[in-house]
């Protein structure tokens, strides 16, 4: 009988642990499908050049040495892997096996694909030209009123334009946070002013993403 009891347990304890690999495994499968299906990943691998590029307007302000030093470390920082394993911890915390359910069968639907095919097109360099024209017939020939309310209620419930925005102020805070201790006493920026700073750039983004969005969406949704 005791045996019986023991081989019971240590099976028991076997299955669980097999059925919690099997379930950790299902999690890692849909949280890698939904940043895939999302164009995430890809979004992921541009994040080192975005602060890159942010680094680069405050060069000037700093000694070359210094410079080297902060762009190393900012490459380090936002490298794709460390972004990456952030995301997919964070998505680990909040996750929900049904909602990740529905939410990739709604991806992986025709209708879903054909949306992101048609928004992919906004991103081909050949395109580019094309949306330029189609921004200048739009003083001419604007879209309705009730083209524009879908497209802003799609940027809403997308959050495209708060996303970038918001990636875009972080890095830009990042930085100045960054080299502030290293610049000069009479060019270093004092908590008030660096969010005074933070705002304005965080509005002078909004402004243009938002427009972007709005001409990127009418332009590649035109036919739809």
């Amino acid at each position: 009988m005791y045996k019986f009891k023991f081989y019971f347990f240590i099976g028991l304890t076997l299955l669980l642990g097999a059925t919690q690999t099997s379930i950790a495994a299902d999690r890692d499968t849909q949280i890698k499908a939904i940043m895939t299906e999302t164009g995430f990943d890809k979004l992921v691998q541009h994040a080192p050049q975005f602060a890159k590029n942010i680094l680069k307007q405050s060069s000037g302000a700093m000694e070359p040495e210094v410079n080297s030093a902060l762009n190393q470390a900012f490459v380090s920082a936002f490298a794709s892997k460390a972004i990456n394993k952030d995301v997919i911890a964070i998505i680990n915390t909040h996750f929900n096996n049904k909602q990740a359910s529905i939410y990739l069968d709604q991806l992986q639907s025709p209708l879903a694909k054909k949306i992101a095919a048609l928004e992919r097109t906004t991103n081909d360099p050949e395109s580019h030209n094309k949306i330029t024209a189609f921004a200048q017939q739009l003083k001419t020939k604007p879209a309705t009123a009730e083209r524009l309310a879908l497209i802003e209620r799609l940027d809403q419930a997308t959050r495209i334009t708060d996303f970038s925005v918001d990636m875009q102020t972080a890095l830009f805070k990042a930085v100045f946070t960054a080299i502030n201790p290293v610049m000069d006493e009479d060019m270093k920026i004092g908590s008030s002013e660096m969010e005074k700073m933070v705002n304005e750039v965080r509005q002078s983004f909004n402004d243009s993403y938002r427009e972007n969005t709005r001409i990127s969406y009418l332009y590649a949704f035109q036919k739809l």
